[in-house]
């Protein structure tokens, strides 16, 4: 069956299009907050591009933004050891995620989106303290159904009983390699992937980036705490890309009017890398 799961998508080009937390959420107030107007731009704009490529099969990612980096920090929950209180914090934290995903989900179905949540921790499993996929025939029968999975960051444990952050920078790495005609859309709060951060007002994002050169840049750019990120921002997600081969990412301003359509369509915008 995974074989036969696996052709099928290769037929097909995927879209794994990762959703930020700082273009969904007001990331820096420490409020789970969700930018509504925003919300509903991105869900017209892909709902657009869903009826002029209905043959795309398209898996949605969002980040946790203000509906769970603040309540990482607020319990320490990635140091241990597990306390009671740690416990309660990772509940409510998972509780807090859930509720993003629901809040999405119906803007989504207010534009006539299928997409269907799933728990991001159901596909994935834990091994040598890692984070691997598992149980992807779930989502191909979804894709092939019509849906259009959404999963976000979420939490997981390792088996030393360490609470880990499972991040979806790093989830649409992992679903670019599980299939194989795919490319992943990154919508941020930035232009693109710039020389160095913070760039002058100026200053313009690279058109096209290789990876060879990833490195270079992720010596050059001073990577700065950005507020409640538990993740790593820009550099955390150049980092996770560099295992990517005979991939295509982009990465682009989601908080822009007509840049999602744009990077789905594959017209110019932001950075365009290649692996």
């Amino acid at each position: 069956m995974k074989k036969h799961s696996t052709k099928l998508t290769a037929n097909r080009q995927t879209i794994i299009l990762k959703l930020g937390g700082s273009v969904l959420t007001e990331k820096m107030s420490g409020k789970p907050q969700l930018k509504k107007a925003v919300v509903r731009q991105l869900a017209k704009e892909l709902k657009q591009f869903v009826k002029y490529s209905p043959q795309t099969k398209i898996i949605l990612l969002h980040g946790a933004g203000s509906f769970g980096h603040p309540l990482v920090y607020r319990y320490k929950l990635l140091e241990q050891p597990l306390t009671t209180a740690k416990l309660l914090g990772y509940v409510e934290t998972i509780c807090s995620m859930r509720h993003m995903g629901n809040l999405m989900t119906s803007y989504f179905q207010s534009a006539n989106l299928p997409v269907l949540p799933i728990q991001t921790s159901a596909v994935l499993t834990e091994k040598n303290n890692t984070m691997a996929l598992s149980n992807l025939r779930h989502l191909w029968q979804m894709l092939n159904t019509g849906f259009i999975p959404m999963l976000g960051g979420d939490m997981g444990f390792t088996e030393k009983k360490q609470a880990v952050v499972i991040s979806a920078d790093k989830l649409a790495v992992m679903l670019a390699k599980a299939f194989l005609n795919s490319k992943i859309i990154f919508a941020t709060d930035v232009d693109g992937v710039f020389e160095k951060f913070s760039p002058p007002n100026n200053a313009q994002p690279l058109s096209v980036l290789y990876s060879k050169k990833i490195k270079n840049i992720l010596k050059k750019m001073n990577e700065q705490k950005n507020g409640y990120d538990t993740t790593g921002s820009m550099a955390g997600k150049l980092r996770a890309l560099l295992s990517l081969r005979k991939k295509e990412v982009i990465i682009f301003n989601g908080l822009k009017q007509g840049n999602l359509t744009k990077a789905l369509t594959g017209q110019q915008v932001g950075t365009r890398l290649i692996f």
